[in-house]
């Protein structure tokens, strides 16, 4: 079974309210909260989401997008499983960066270790249009080795295009090889590797595909899956994508 995850930022404070409500209506299952650093020094801010089963995405910015851990990243990161533990988290979604081999990424992660991580796949390219470490199935198997994975599709369809192969495919292989059981959606078009975060609708991954795929896989037991869509009108928009998402295989 499907569990719908609304993606939300640690400074949208002013959607706390119509998130709970969300949820209580049964329209999303959980919250996934990026942890924006400066925007999480109070931890009664997030008192209403204690209503919530919420997980938590760390930062990918301030140095752990190259995912080098110094003082600064330590400090930021202790935010991080502060945010976590206040809100009960069971799973924290960690970003492994670019330029790294599996020993120095993992070199890094020991810095920062805890049982809550996953670590995320990622797309060909960067929005600066960087290549990034974790895109191929090789290295996600070598991080699977150590922490599960959190498999987003449109990221791995970015990083089939970059591998120059059918992106159908490469996920099918993944999720065979992994077998992941949180991921993300977005759509995004597969005519370039380049990350992005566009509606579903507008997408040229196929969202009917993907849903089969989730449905046959997880027929006894759950697949948490987080919509990171676009903000338009307070979360309608992030509710749209959902309700699309449930529909199609009607379409």
């Amino acid at each position: 079974m499907i569990k719908y995850g609304l993606k939300l930022w640690t400074n949208n404070k002013d959607l706390f309210t119509e998130a709970v409500l969300l949820y209580k209506k049964g329209i999303v299952d959980f919250i996934e909260l990026y942890h924006n650093p400066g925007s999480a020094d109070e931890m009664e801010h997030f008192d209403s989401l204690q209503e919530v089963p919420v997980e938590i995405h760390h930062t990918h910015t301030s140095g752990f997008h190259e995912f080098m851990i110094g003082p600064e990243q330590l400090k930021i990161w202790e935010g991080t499983r502060r945010l976590a533990d206040y809100l009960g988290a069971q799973k924290i979604i960690v970003h492994p960066g670019q330029n790294h081999t599996f020993e120095s990424f993992f070199h890094e992660l020991e810095r920062i270790d805890d049982p809550r991580i996953l670590i995320e796949n990622m797309a060909g390219l960067d929005t600066n249009e960087q290549p990034m470490y974790a895109q191929t199935l090789e290295q996600l198997k070598q991080i699977a080795a150590v922490k599960p994975i959190c498999f987003d599709f449109e990221k791995a369809a970015k990083a089939a295009v970059y591998q120059g192969l059918d992106y159908k495919t490469f996920v099918a292989d993944c999720l065979d090889a992994l077998k992941p059981t949180y991921f993300h959606i977005s759509g995004g078009d597969i005519s370039h590797a380049v990350d992005e975060h566009t509606n579903l609708w507008e997408s040229r991954i196929d969202a009917a595909w993907v849903r089969s795929e989730l449905n046959n896989r997880f027929i006894q037991s759950d697949a948490q899956l987080v919509f990171e869509t676009p903000k338009q009108d307070g979360l309608s928009n992030d509710v749209k994508n959902m309700q699309f998402f449930k529909e199609a295989l009607n379409t």
